[in-house]
């Protein structure tokens, strides 16, 4: 069975946490930069699922 690394809610992303600390390791330790690129992705993802009007 594929493990589940990602969850998107209407207003939420919940994330692996295997996920998110090889992300911050990719950044050098920055985890704000982790916490800036995953505010953008859930913001991408929500822009995409919103009624076109």
């Amino acid at each position: 069975m594929a493990k589940q690394r990602m969850i998107v809610t209407d207003d939420q992303l919940l994330i692996d946490m295997e996920l998110l600390f090889n992300a911050i390791r990719a950044a050098n330790g920055d985890w704000e930069k982790v916490e800036q690129d995953m505010n953008a992705y859930l913001e991408a993802i929500i822009s995409m699922t919103r009624p076109q009007e």
